[in-house]
Formats: C-alpha cells, sequence, structure tokens
C-alpha cells in the first residue's frame, strides 16, 4: 500500500489514541449533578475510541506499516460544556480525518474503504449526539436561536 495512506492511517491512530485519553479524563473529572449522565458517556467514547485505534492499527500493519503508539496533546477541562465542546472539536476532526483518507483509497482497495466508511459513519454519529446536547446551550460555540413560539 502507497506509504501516504499508511502515514494517514497513523495520523489517524494518532487520533485515536487520544481520545481514549482526552474522553477517560473528561469521564473522571466530571462532576456534579450531571456526573451520571455524562461519565458513562465520556467512558464510551474511551472504548469507542480504543476499538477505532485497535482496527486502524491492525489495518496498518495488515498493509505492512508500524502503527504509531503517539497520540496528540489532550486538552482538559473540569468545566463540562468546555468538555462536550472539546469532545465535539474532538469527533469533527474524526470526521475530517476519515474523509481524507477515504479520498486517497476511494476506487483503490474496496475493504479499506469500507472500513473507513463505518468507523466515519460513528464520528458522524458522534458529532451529531454532542451537537444537539449543546444545541441552544448558552455559551455554547454551537448554540442556536430557537424559532419556536409558545402561546
Amino acid at each position: 500500500m502507497d506509504q501516504a495512506v499508511i502515514d494517514k492511517l497513523n495520523d489517524i491512530l494518532r487520533h485515536e489514541w487520544t481520545g481514549v485519553a482526552q474522553y477517560s479524563q473528561a469521564g473522571f473529572v466530571v462532576t456534579g449533578l450531571m456526573r451520571e449522565v455524562y461519565t458513562d458517556m465520556f467512558l464510551d467514547s474511551a472504548k469507542e475510541s480504543f476499538g477505532h485505534a485497535k482496527r486502524i492499527g491492525q489495518k496498518i500493519s495488515a498493509l505492512g506499516g508500524v502503527p504509531t503508539v503517539e497520540r496528540n496533546p489532550v486538552k482538559q477541562s473540569t468545566d463540562l460544556t468546555e468538555l462536550l465542546e472539546i469532545g465535539l472539536e474532538f469527533e469533527s476532526k474524526a470526521v475530517a480525518l476519515y474523509s481524507e483518507v477515504l479520498k486517497m483509497v476511494d476506487g483503490k482497495d474496496r475493504p479499506l474503504v469500507i472500513l473507513l466508511e463505518d468507523i466515519l459513519l460513528e464520528e458522524q454519529e458522534g458529532v451529531d449526539h454532542i451537537s444537539l446536547i449543546l444545541k441552544d446551550h448558552p455559551g455554547s460555540a454551537v448554540s442556536g436561536k430557537s424559532s419556536s413560539k409558545v402561546g
């Protein structure tokens, strides 16, 4: 396989390793009334990132490459809204990374395309999920104005 594809897959793997640490940390530090709701969500996201890392790392090896053990810097906060915004930024970056490598392999390796599309769908679901949580939240970068009226 093309070294550029392996390099891009390692960029994805580095990103997924970051997600394992970042989402785990968020699950550890969330406090208050919403802890019961968000701790599991963040820890489940860490598990999902690990699952993606596992699939991508195995694919890199199968293609003759060496999977990276490095990760990107972890963004941290103890503010729930900021943790959610960090998660949204993370998921959006994942969508971009998977989309980039898909363009590189489209028409060249159908099984790899299917693998990447499956993960891309999960990443986009993460963007959608967090966007809906943050929608109309005061102070959120995702907040929008509601057009509905009551009465």
